[in-house]
Order: C-alpha cells, then sequence, then structure tokens
C-alpha cells in the first residue's frame, strides 16, 4: 500500500509525478511487460527499467477494467489522467518533449491493434469494451494535460499580464520559467481582446491552426473558428467579453488559412485590471483531435454492420428519423426479409452464409439505385426512399429488389437460390410519423411472407385496422367464456313438405363489450386458431342441451331437435364423446335430440380418430350431420363410410334457385346431391334458403328440410316456432 502522505501532488508543477502510475502490485507478466517497453519507446521522457514497470502498471489496471462486470468504461480515465502526470509526454513544466498530440496517437493506435491479444481480451470484449475504454482513456490524459496547464496559465497571467496590453513586451520581462512555459510548452495559448480580435498566438497554438509561422496579428477571432461551431463559441466569447463570466469551457474546429480543421478544447478565462475593469482574453487550447476520431471511429462501428458495411437498424431509424424532420414531404421504405436464410447455413455452413449476405448486399445497393440500403437483422435489410415520386416508384424499387434476389447466387462453390418477402409503406411526412412508417412496413412484410415468400405486399390502413381488432378480439376471447359474454340464438329447420318444425340450429354470439354483437364469421377462426373453441365449444354444448331439455319437457314427442356446430378442433379432442354423453345424462336431454353438425374438414384433420368418435357417439343415439356439403372433394365411398344421419347442402348451390329462372347447373347439382343422399339413406337440409321460390323448388328437387330467413332469423334462446309454411306473396 502506498500512504496518502506518499502520493505526490498533482497540482504541483515540481512533484515527481511518475509514482502516482505505479499503485499495481499485481505481476504484469511477459507479454504485457513486452508491451509496455513498446510503448515506454513513444513517449520522449520514458526510459529504463523503472518507467517501463510504470507502464505496465497502467495496462494490468485497463486490462482490469476491461474485465471488470459491469463495464464502466469511466475506470480508464484515470489511466490516461496518470498518464498525464507521470511526466512522460514532456508536460513537466521546464522539461519540453513531444507535444501530447504527437505522442497520444501512437499510444492509442498501439494499444488497440496490440492490446486484445496482449490482454487476453474475447473478440467481444475487444470489440465492444476497448474502442470506449481507449476514448475516456484519452479525455483523462486530455485533463490531466488542462489541469497542468491551467495551474501554470494562472502563475503566468497573475505575474505577466495583469495590467498590460503589450503580450510581448510582458514577456520579455516576465522570468525564464514562464517564458519558457509560453513559448515551448505543448499546450496553445491565445491571447484576445474584449472586442473579438485575437492579439498573440503562443508556437503550440500556430501548430494546431497548421501555421508554420506567427500571423499578421491582430486577427478577428472568426477567422480562425469552423461556420458551424462559430455560433455557440461566440457566445462563449459574450459571456466572458461582458464579464457575466469569469472563465468558459467549449469545444470548437479551429483551422489556420490551410483549412485542416484541429479539434479543441478551449478554456477561457477574463483578465482584469486592478482596478477590476475586464482587460484581456486568455484561451488555453488543448487538441482533443484523437479523442474525436476515437468518437467517430465509434459512432462508425456502432452503425455499420460489421460483415456487410451496410448501415445497420440504428442508422435506419435515425436515417427515417432524419427524413421526417428534414424537410422531405413524402417518404417510402422497403423492408426486406430473406426467405428461409436459416436453411442456407443449415445445408451450406455458416461461412457460405456470411458470404451469400455479402454478395446479397451488393445486389441490393446496385438494385435500389441512389436509395439508401441498411441491414436491420441477420438476414433483413431496409431500402429508404426519400421524396419518392408517389408509391408507384417505391413499388418499382421493391420489383427490382425482388428480381436482384431471385437471381442465382454462387458462392462457397456452389449455386444458391433465393427469394425475399418486402413490406412497403409510403406516405405524407404530415400525416405520418417515422414510427409508424417503420410499423406499417413491418406489418407489410409479415402480409407478404404470410403470402409465401417472394413477392412484395403494400401496407393498407384498413386492413391493418381490422387486424388490429382480430388480435383485439383474439386477446379477449377466453376471458370472454369466464365473463359470461356469449349467447346462443336458435335457427328453425323446417320440414318442407309440410312446414313443420324439425330442429332448431344453435349459434353463438359474442356480447363484446366495446364491438356490440359480434356474429361467428368474427371469431370462430380466432377461436380455432387460439384453441380457445374448445371450452366455448363445452359451454355452447351445455348450453344447447339444457334449453332443448326444456323444448322436451314443454313439448314430449314434439319437440325440436337441437343442432349444434363441432369444430375440427374439438371432434379428435381426447375424452370428447364422454364430454357429449355427460352433458346429456346431466340435462335429461334424449340422444336424439342432440344432432351434432361436423364438416369435411374435421374429419379430414384427423381421420382415424374422428371416425371412432363419429362411431361411438352414433351408437350412443346422437344424431349426426355433414355440413357445407358440396364444397369438399369427398368420394363416394368416403362419404358412404361416415356414420351420419344427415346431410346439409351448403348454400352457394341454393342461391341459385331464388330467381324466376333458376340457374340450371345450381338446379342439377341439388338434384343430384338430393339423389345420392337418399340413396344413402340420409336426410337432406338446404341451407340459406330466403325465398319462396327456393323453397317450392327445394321441394320438388325432394329436398327434406330447410333453413334459412324464409323461415325465420335465429333469435335468443325461449323461441320456439309452431308449425308454419309461408305462401308465395
Amino acid at each position: 500500500m502506498v500512504a496518502a502522505s506518499d502520493v505526490p501532488d498533482p497540482r504541483s508543477p515540481a512533484a515527481p509525478v511518475r509514482a502516482v502510475a505505479a499503485l499495481v502490485t499485481e505481476d504484469p507478466g511477459p507479454e504485457v511487460r513486452s508491451l509496455a517497453d513498446r510503448w515506454a519507446e513513444l513517449l520522449p521522457n520514458a526510459a529504463g527499467a523503472e518507467d517501463a514497470a510504470i507502464l505496465a502498471g497502467l495496462l494490468v489496471r485497463l486490462r482490469s477494467a476491461l474485465r471488470t462486470e459491469p463495464f464502466w468504461p469511466l475506470a480508464a480515465r484515470g489511466i490516461g489522467a496518470d498518464l498525464a502526470a507521470s511526466g512522460f509526454c514532456g508536460d513537466r513544466v521546464g522539461i519540453v518533449g513531444a507535444a501530447p498530440e504527437d505522442v497520444l496517437p501512437g499510444t492509442l493506435r498501439l494499444l488497440r491493434e496490440v492490446a486484445p491479444e496482449v490482454l487476453d481480451l474475447d473478440d467481444t470484449t475487444a470489440r465492444l469494451r476497448l474502442l470506449p475504454a481507449l476514448d475516456e482513456l484519452a479525455a483523462g490524459f486530455a485533463g490531466g494535460l488542462r489541469f497542468r496547464a491551467h495551474q501554470a496559465q494562472e502563475d503566468l497571467l497573475r505575474a505577466t499580464l495583469r495590467a498590460r496590453r503589450d503580450v510581448e513586451r510582458v514577456l520579455a520581462e516576465s522570468e525564464a520559467h514562464y517564458r519558457t512555459i509560453y513559448t515551448q510548452g505543448p499546450v496553445g495559448i491565445a491571447v484576445a481582446s474584449l472586442d473579438g480580435l485575437v492579439e498573440d498566438l503562443n508556437p503550440a497554438a500556430c501548430r494546431m491552426l497548421g501555421l508554420l509561422q506567427r500571423p499578421d496579428l491582430p486577427l478577428p477571432v472568426g477567422d480562425f473558428v469552423h461556420p458551424e461551431d462559430l455560433e455557440a463559441f461566440l457566445a462563449a466569447y459574450g459571456r466572458l467579453a461582458s464579464g457575466a463570466a469569469d472563465t468558459v469551457s467549449v469545444d470548437v474546429r479551429f483551422a489556420g488559412p490551410t483549412r485542416v480543421w484541429t479539434w479543441g478544447h478551449v478554456t477561457g478565462s477574463l483578465i482584469r485590471e486592478d482596478s477590476g475593469r475586464p482587460s484581456h482574453l486568455i484561451g488555453v487550447i488543448e487538441d482533443v483531435s484523437e479523442r474525436y476520431r476515437l468518437r467517430s471511429s465509434l459512432v462508425e462501428a456502432s452503425s455499420r454492420d460489421r460483415l456487410t458495411r451496410l448501415p445497420n437498424r440504428h442508422l435506419t431509424e435515425a436515417a427515417v428519423r432524419q427524413a421526417f424532420g428534414g424537410g422531405a414531404t413524402r417518404v417510402g421504405l422497403c423492408a426486406i426479409d430473406v426467405d428461409d436464410f436459416r436453411r442456407v447455413n443449415e445445408i451450406h455452413g455458416h461461412a457460405v452464409g456470411d458470404e451469400l449476405l455479402t454478395a446479397l448486399a451488393d445486389r441490393l445497393r446496385t438494385a435500389a439505385g441512389g436509395h439508401l440500403v441498411t441491414r436491420t437483422g441477420g438476414d433483413e435489410f431496409a431500402v429508404l426512399l426519400i421524396d419518392p415520386e408517389g408509391l408507384g416508384e417505391v413499388l418499382g424499387v421493391a420489383d427490382r429488389l425482388l428480381a436482384a434476389v431471385a437471381a442465382p447466387f454462387h458462392v462457397g462453390g456452389h449455386r444458391v437460390g433465393l427469394t425475399a418477402s418486402i413490406g412497403v409503406a409510403e406516405g405524407p411526412t404530415d400525416n405520418e410519423c417515422a414510427a409508424e412508417l417503420q410499423r406499417a412496413a413491418g406489418v407489410a412484410l409479415s402480409w407478404a411472407k404470410g403470402q409465401g415468400g417472394g413477392s412484395r405486399a403494400v401496407f393498407d390502413p384498413e386492413r391493418d385496422a381490422g387486424e388490429a381488432v382480430r388480435a383485439g378480439l383474439l386477446a379477449g376471447l377466453r376471458a370472454a367464456v369466464d365473463r359470461h359474454q356469449f349467447r346462443l340464438a336458435y335457427q328453425p329447420l323446417v320440414r318442407l313438405a309440410d312446414g313443420s318444425l324439425r330442429g332448431m340450429e344453435a349459434l353463438v354470439r359474442w356480447e363484446h363489450p366495446e364491438h356490440g354483437l359480434l356474429g361467428p364469421g368474427r371469431f370462430i377462426e380466432l377461436a380455432e386458431r387460439s384453441g380457445a373453441i374448445v371450452e366455448l365449444g363445452r359451454w355452447v354444448l351445455a348450453e344447447s342441451c339444457r334449453e332443448a331439455a326444456r323444448w322436451q319437457e314443454e313439448m314430449g314427442t314434439r319437440a325440436p331437435y337441437v343442432s349444434v356446430n363441432v369444430s375440427p378442433v374439438q371432434l379428435p379432442e381426447q375424452g370428447f364423446v364422454e364430454e357429449v354423453v355427460a352433458v346429456l345424462a346431466e340435462t335429461g336431454l334424449a340422444p336424439d335430440r342432440l344432432q351434432l353438425e361436423i364438416t369435411e374438414q374435421a374429419v379430414l384433420s384427423d381421420e382415424a380418430a374422428s371416425m371412432d368418435a363419429l362411431s361411438a357417439l352414433r351408437a350412443a343415439g346422437v344424431r349426426l350431420a355433414l355440413d357445407d356439403f358440396g364444397t369438399g372433394y369427398s368420394s363416394l365411398a368416403w362419404l358412404r363410410r361416415l356414420p351420419v344421419h344427415a346431410l346439409k347442402i351448403d348454400g352457394s348451390f341454393i342461391d341459385g334457385l331464388r330467381h324466376d329462372r333458376p340457374d340450371p347447373v345450381d338446379e342439377s347439382i341439388v338434384g343430384s346431391l338430393v339423389a345420392m343422399a337418399h340413396a344413402l339413406g340420409l336426410e337432406v337440409t338446404a341451407e340459406w334458403v330466403e325465398t319462396g321460390r327456393q323453397a317450392d323448388r327445394l321441394e320438388r328437387l325432394g329436398c327434406d328440410l330447410g333453413q334459412g330467413r324464409w323461415f325465420g332469423d335465429a333469435r335468443p334462446a325461449g323461441w320456439v316456432p309452431g308449425p308454419r309454411r309461408r305462401t308465395i306473396g
């Protein structure tokens, strides 16, 4: 341990400050010591084993900072400050050596190139941590020099410039100690008047400005400042000159006549006369260009994709935001996703996959023309169009991109074919925002992928709004059963020969708290996709059987059966037959008073399990009907094997019979279906019967039952119509 009293005061210009770097007792190892020796060769005042040991200690501290979790880049700032305080770089008072702006870049290059291997850093640590740490090391080094320069500046000003305007005359009368600081020190010093004229520059300041010799002064300060930084610089200058502040600090770009811009950190001080009246402004300038170059490299590394060198997702988002805030009237975006790219890696390996992505990036650049191409993910890209000539131009670019991807690639000795999906969004900047445009392109991309890939889709606000509603319905489906939001309505099935009531089909409705009463077309598919149909189907079955049991009790043998739809998800479910039998037993409903409607899809989804369930249900006495018949591809042999009691002809065939002159094709199809069903001993129901003409024609064709608005709309439970037949009006 080093006692506090043993550590030199870095504020003292004469302190032997090299000792502050030697606070690490860990053995650095031969590789680190070798790197320290190479580092010492770059520093003008570092010589001998003792100085190399101090630098090795700094390297050990840097290694520790890079490995510490959580990573804290600011820990490296103290290392840079200790390097500045060590005196190795010629910054000790009275010692003239190489200027820090000459020493620091070599140090940073050496550490960037050699440190990862010598300090045993893995690739991720070296890539993500080393540059931020070196940036902070450079900042700490500059801060250490600035602190010492400020001390020397204060001594110089108080001793030589308090009441004198001619700087060179004052310096001639000053002590040699201060003359050396001004003329040979590594930090730039400028003297300026209150009205904005540079009156003197020391040699270090001239070097920073790219001047071989001192210019003819005075000159306006604005002649030396970058136009983009001038406003901020003059604002700080004005605060000093007016006496509103005694010191200010600002980073600006400086240059002389050569216009080679140098980043400088300026600390300005106001000098007052003995009376307190402002007299001069003094600026101490340190070259921080290396720090800004490091930051630029960090920004470049963080905004560019390492593999393809395309801008990455962050730059994409920034570019879209800039387009909306930068005067563009319209913006277009193509979101690109390579279809099934994972297959390439699985078949050919990741090396070929990386080569393929690089080749793909080159093709996209060419196809996009002058528009910005970015890589937003592993196999995802984007193209941004500023002020396109409407949606047509964006679609033209999208088509060129699809064609570019579709041409075969020859990589790693393989011929590889690819396709891509593209989501297109385009709109005005005054009605849209950057985030909404990106979301729209992403939504359109999901639509394109849903089409099977190799195509593009354009964002449609109406479709998006509909899907947003569907997503909301899907999210609330399961809870809706528990909250008793579903209702049943019943539609009669009527015997065409005499108009008597034969059955009642139970149709489910959702009494949604926000969207009102919803028909099954709005939510049944969602329920099947989410699996909520199983729970909903149990409720519909139980509720229907309870209502049918009430009809049975009130009407006896004249009571209609209740017909309940069974989802393709429900039928092959294990235990479905047992559930049906249990509900019948619980409600007391006779099995032949329950008809279950199934579809061809329900049977074919798991034919073996479904056929077993149907056979068991028929054996239990439950009626079975094949719904939507005529829309599938069932063969007569397959139909003969089904243990059903009835067919329901799809309404699309019935619609052609409603006009004065019926569609002869539909009439023939219906007649054939009825004859075939009767030949198999099946009862036939026609759906969508909406007129008396349809009912009469169906009766003549031999159809047994009719269902539709002509016989009554679906109504809530409790309504059971008596026998009725309407006549043609």
